[in-house]
């Protein structure tokens, strides 16, 4: 029997598998390819991550979004420390999640350039009536 599987994994699981006695079909990506693979997997991971139920699945789940978000930094030139100081700078500016602030909707007058955003972004933010 053979399985489609067309996603990125870990280094170790090629190894890992064939110990199992699975024939694995793998290459390695050029960056353009990576790329787009880490941006499949970031979004795999954070499904994964949502769905995930108990602290120790949570865990498991943000440790694999963590590789994720480092390995498609690295791609791009970012280091750890560059991602965190950005983080720290959006935290100063706009605040982090700790009031656990959710927002329901805004209502914007005619004209006004901050509705532009959400205009721009009809399947994000749609209209009510």
């Amino acid at each position: 029997m053979r399985f489609r599987v067309e996603k990125l994994i870990r280094d170790k699981l090629p190894e890992i598998m064939r110990d199992q006695g699975l024939a694995v079909f793998d290459r390695r990506l050029d960056d353009a390819a990576f790329d787009t693979a880490l941006r499949a997997k970031l979004l795999e991971e954070a499904a994964e991550a949502a769905e995930s139920m108990g602290a120790r699945d949570l865990a498991g789940e943000l440790a694999d979004l963590c590789e994720v978000i480092l390995a498609l930094g690295a791609l791009h030139g970012l280091t750890p420390a560059d991602v965190e100081a950005r983080r720290l700078a959006k935290r100063e500016e706009r605040g982090g999640f700790d009031d656990r602030v959710y927002n329901a909707a805004v209502e914007a007058d005619d004209g006004l350039p901050a509705a532009d955003y959400y205009l721009a972004r009809p399947e994000q933010y749609p209209r009510e009536p």
